[in-house]
């Protein structure tokens, strides 16, 4: 059997720059193909607001307190990431928006039905939250999310409330302990008997890097060769690719990710999709 690189990706749905990372990862996971055994492990950035903001009189100053600093602090890494990002909207909602488990728990109700659509379902949490600004705290947010794919919308919502999905979501709360993971997103990329860990958000170069310093040299990425059909079969892929993910993808300056998007809108078989300070590419 052929050796796989293997990469388990540490996360949590409200983690920013998981969300940041997104282009990053889905050009190695496009450019490795079956040479990479890739899989999620579901963490928990927050359980309670009390762990945010506390839990008494001055727990509403506190958080407008936090809320001004989140908004200076996504102004400035923005501009940096390109990620779509509607911060207005995304900071509009109350307390409970900024507690990551019942996205977790989201997760993994949708991945006890299948796991490539908990994925998928992972990803459409993140553009709702970043990109459009949704709130996605209560269950009925949850299950109208879920009723976008082709799953069993009522088995969607039944994962949600049995006991087993707390119980599917501490085995990976489980695994970030055992390796003493406390931020996201964190990849343990493995060959063989050889392992490495990268921490926080990684360019692509450096994520190239990991990956051949630790298969020492067998795994050496290249940049992907451009073409219409190329593209087409990258945004068919994903089903939904923000332009960022496609300029890094195909590594394009920014007069060529413009001229590139325009050629693929005027196929007739394309859109793009605004969202806040940048756009998705999607088909029609």
């Amino acid at each position: 059997m052929e050796k796989k690189l293997e990469i388990a990706h540490f996360t949590d749905p409200l983690c920013f720059w998981c969300y940041a990372m997104e282009p990053e990862m889905r050009k190695i996971r496009v450019l490795l193909g079956e040479q990479l055994d890739y899989r999620i492990v579901m963490g928990v950035l927050s359980s309670d607001i009390s762990e945010i903001i506390g839990h008494d009189e001055d727990s509403e100053l506190r958080y407008e307190v936090y809320r001004a600093m989140l908004t200076n602090y996504f102004r400035e890494v923005s501009k940096m990431v390109g990620m779509p990002l509607s911060l207005d909207n995304m900071l509009a909602h109350g307390p409970d928006d900024l507690v990551s488990l019942p996205l977790s728990l989201a997760y993994c109700a949708m991945k006890m039905i299948d796991e490539d659509v908990a994925e998928a379902y992972l990803r459409r949490m993140r553009e709702c939250v970043f990109a459009e600004g949704r709130s996605l705290s209560s269950v009925e947010e949850q299950v109208d999310l879920a009723a976008e794919f082709p799953i069993d919308a009522g088995q969607f919502r039944d994962n949600l409330d049995s006991p087993e999905v707390a119980t599917v979501l501490q085995e990976g709360v489980d695994e970030c302990r055992m390796y003493g993971i406390t931020a996201f997103p964190t990849l343990i990329i493995k060959w063989g008997d050889r392992r490495i860990a990268a921490q926080g958000y990684h360019t692509f170069e450096e994520l190239k890097q990991a990956i051949a310093q630790v298969t020492e040299g067998d795994i050496t990425l290249s940049d992907a060769e451009f073409s219409t059909h190329a593209l087409e079969s990258y945004v068919d892929r994903f089903g939904k690719a923000a332009a960022r993910e496609i300029q890094t993808m195909f590594s394009l300056n920014d007069a060529q990710l413009a001229n590139v998007m325009m050629d693929l809108v005027s196929t007739g078989r394309y859109k793009t999709q605004s969202c806040g300070t940048s756009y998705f590419a999607l088909p029609k």
